[in-house]
């Protein structure tokens, strides 16, 4: 008996320890410090009431952001609308105001036509009516064998066809031109190179036009035997020195104002006479200087002339003009022209003791006062 409760008492005892022993493990298990997975402990968050709160206000404020956000985004998309819908409108009106003007004219001209036809119809002689009515003929009737009166028809006579007159400045023409020109003096005959210009034309009316032009001519001469210098003393250094003739280049621009009368009205061929006045500047030099050879025992010197000289002259023309299209056409032109009037001459050398100097004054006299034929054919261009 006493034994049996020795072995209680110890299995009491036993069972009390393991309960101890194990309410012990548990607790530490439950309160050990956490670890992370990568073997690190975590730090136990720390927290009161305060900064609940102060993080409940974050997240709010959070939220707000992101709502003002998507506010701001769709208001954009209802500003883009809304410009979208006024533009709509305004085209809405435009096509409203488009249509109501077309059904007002539409309107307007059936109640016309309405009218055309009942005055028509009515053949009403009311002032409304009286520009499509009009107040007939008589008709004149004609008796024949068969005993049938047959209307005599009354042909309306065709209305004369209205005359254009062209007014001043109307046409613009632009006559680039080339021909030859032909000197016909007292002891000279000359003829160019070439002779040539440009003129600028308008119209006064269809029949006269009025113009300006730059011309330019060229041409070069062999003084063969010079007048001054043969069989003169100083003859044999001359001609060693130049040869047996030097040759003399002539070059000379001009400016003209003239006027045109055309012959007939055609549009395509159209004769003209014309008149002008001139203004020029030539210029005469030998072109072997040689050796600027002088004669001691007569003080004569020969080399480095040279002429340039001014003179006005008049010009008569006659022509035609073909014209290929209405703004292009040709024009063939025969011109005649004399000097008159010539300025001081500028001079390379004094000539009192340059026979050559002379030859070339006497030479220039000579072409201001020659005849002056030019034949040009040239282009019109139309603007």
């Amino acid at each position: 008996m006493k034994t049996q409760k020795m072995t209680l008492a110890l299995a009491v005892f036993a069972g009390l320890t393991f309960g101890s022993v194990y309410a012990q493990s548990e607790d530490q298990v439950l309160n050990s410090e956490q670890i992370d997975v990568d073997g690190y402990l975590k730090e136990q968050n720390v927290t009161d009431g305060e900064l609940e709160q102060i993080k409940g206000e974050l997240g709010k404020q959070k939220n707000m952001t992101q709502l003002n956000k998507e506010k701001a985004k769709e208001l954009g998309k209802l500003s883009g609308q809304t410009e979208k819908l006024l533009d709509s409108q305004d085209q809405y009106i435009d096509e409203k105001i488009e249509s109501q003007k077309a059904i007002k004219e539409f309107n307007k001209k059936t109640a016309e036509n309405e009218l055309k036809l009942r005055c028509l119809l009515e053949e009403s002689k009311s002032p409304e009516c009286s520009k499509w009515v009009k107040n007939k003929e008589p008709v004149v009737e004609d008796s024949i064998s068969t005993g049938q009166a047959s209307v005599a028809k009354i042909e309306a006579v065709a209305p004369a066809a209205p005359v254009t007159t062209m007014k001043a400045f109307e046409e613009i023409k632009l006559i680039p031109f080339a021909g030859v020109t032909n000197f016909q003096g007292e002891t000279e005959r000359l003829e160019t190179s070439f002779a040539g210009g440009l003129r600028l034309e308008s119209n006064i009316n269809e029949r006269l036009s009025m113009g300006v032009g730059v011309n330019y001519g060229r041409f070069e001469t062999q003084d063969f035997a010079n007048n001054n210098n043969f069989n003169q003393p100083w003859s044999g250094g001359y001609f060693a020195a130049f040869g047996n003739g030097r040759q003399i280049d002539y070059q000379s621009l001009g400016l003209d104002f003239y006027a045109k009368f055309f012959l007939t009205r055609g549009e395509r061929f159209r004769p003209y006479l014309g008149a002008g006045l001139g203004y020029n500047r030539m210029t005469l030099v030998y072109r072997d200087q040689g050796q600027n050879f002088f004669n001691p025992g007569f003080g004569q010197t020969f080399g480095n002339e040279e002429l340039t000289n001014t003179f006005a002259n008049g010009l008569l023309m006659g022509g035609t003009e073909l014209r290929i299209s209405r703004s292009i056409g040709m024009n063939i032109e025969l011109q005649y022209s004399r000097g008159f009037g010539a300025g001081d001459a500028n001079t390379g050398v004094n000539p009192f003791n340059a026979p050559d100097q002379r030859r070339l004054q006497t030479l220039s006299d000579e072409i201001i006062n020659s005849n002056a034929i030019s034949i040009f054919a040239g282009m019109v261009v139309t603007f």
